[in-house]
């Protein structure tokens, strides 16, 4: 349970820039893709330590508040949208 806060916060804060991040085309020569792209499999990275280290329930909890982090960040961003 050492290292649990750490890596449910990595795993959180990934998720949502990768998200963010996905809004922005990079293009690197011939190769065109979103932000995204190269920061998200670090959320499956953490997502497999945890399951590895702490067990499914653990990860489960963590998986679940990164969904809930992700759906209030969109509610957000959608309110902030909504503004004059």
């Amino acid at each position: 349970m050492r290292y649990l806060d750490l890596i449910a916060a990595l795993f959180t804060t990934v998720l949502l820039v990768s998200n963010v991040a996905s809004t922005k085309l990079v293009v690197l020569g011939p190769f065109t893709f979103d932000g995204g792209t190269l920061l998200f499999p670090l959320a499956y990275i953490f997502g497999d330590v945890l399951t590895e280290v702490y067990g499914y329930r653990q990860s489960r909890r963590v998986i679940w508040a990164g969904f809930l982090a992700l759906l209030l960040a969109t509610l957000t961003f959608q309110a902030v949208a909504a503004l004059p």
